[in-house]
């Protein structure tokens, strides 16, 4: 079996050892997340380069027009250092506010951003589950465009109470102040992946992954299962720091195309379009070393996939929260 030469090497083959481990993971309860107001909101990507533009937009879905007013903490993480910017937005309530997020951080490059719910008067982070929110990406250098709604988290102690458990003065997706934060994301669906020169018709993703609120400096591994359209597995691994996006065959050659036409596919699928190879794959938080050498299993870990080619599009993933 040859493959493109300019494809990254393979992922080994482990189906006998996985079946056990996949029966379980996959046995616990997956949801799409983010459907509902939270007092936390994660925008999974900003893109701030010539040419990108990105817009956030979060909305106050209280009515109430005595209480329902509060202020917003809004937080952007540069890729390049792990480094945050942050703002603070007053909001009334049915208020909502949008923002290019050029004008807020015009030195920010790429990078992702958070928001949470804060008391208007004392600034303490606290439980306020009716924050909603979207992004809108633009790309004038391919004239393209996409929009995700932000994920959402709600608060754990009750309405109103402070969320601030430790008194540390950050928020902690962590199940006791916020919802935890998701270590197992399921994409449903990609398709076969071409290498440059792409031809004409042929498909190229990107992945942004990140893992939310780490530390700066820490390197965080991704655990890939990838499954061909007839229940074959392959694994892979990538690591990171802080922020990425990167091309599905950056990642593993078992996103291939040309690959995956030689495994043991099914040859009617996509139905309609047989000549598309497909799959599906799970990403998985592996290991995460903080920048003082310490290792801990399971991070946190989230992102979405990016159709880029022939045309775009991109979704939020599923999620398995630990």
């Amino acid at each position: 079996m040859a493959l493109n030469p300019h494809l990254p090497p393979l992922p080994s083959v482990r189906t006998s050892l996985l079946a056990p481990l996949c029966t379980l993971a996959l046995s616990a309860a997956a949801s799409a997340g983010g459907l509902e107001p939270g007092s936390f909101l994660l925008f999974p990507e900003v893109d701030n380069r010539p040419g990108e533009s990105t817009y956030l937009t979060i909305t106050n879905t209280n009515s109430d027009t005595i209480s329902g007013g509060i202020d917003v903490h809004l937080v952007y993480i540069d890729a390049a250092n792990c480094l945050e910017t942050d703002f603070v937005l007053h909001m009334t309530a049915r208020d909502t506010v949008t923002i290019k997020t050029s004008a807020h951080v015009p030195g920010l490059q790429r990078g992702y951003a958070y928001a949470w719910a804060v008391d208007k008067i004392t600034h303490k982070s606290v439980d306020f589950d009716f924050l909603i929110g979207q992004e809108l990406r633009l790309d004038g250098l391919v004239g393209a465009d996409w929009s995700v709604q932000a994920l959402t988290f709600q608060g754990k102690p009750g309405p109103g109470l402070d969320t601030d458990l430790d008194h540390d003065g950050r928020p902690d997706l962590n199940g006791l102040e916020y919802d935890k934060a998701p270590n197992v994301c399921y994409v449903p669906r990609f398709f076969g992946q071409w290498p440059d020169p792409v031809p004409r018709g042929g498909t190229v993703s990107e992945l942004v992954l990140l893992q939310p609120l780490a530390p700066a400096g820490t390197n965080t591994t991704a655990n890939f299962l990838i499954w061909n359209d007839n229940e074959e597995v392959y694994s892979a691994a990538y690591t990171f720091t802080c922020w990425k996006r990167v091309k599905l065959l950056q990642v593993s050659g078992a996103f291939a195309q040309s690959f995956l036409t030689f495994t043991n596919h099914a040859t009617t699928e996509v139905i309609g379009a047989p000549q598309i190879e497909s799959g599906w794959f799970q990403v998985q938080g592996g290991t995460s070393v903080s920048p003082g050498g310490v290792a801990s299993p399971n991070p946190p870990i989230f992102g979405m996939l990016i159709e880029c080619r022939p045309n775009t599009a991109a979704d939020l993933p599923y999620l398995l929260r630990p």
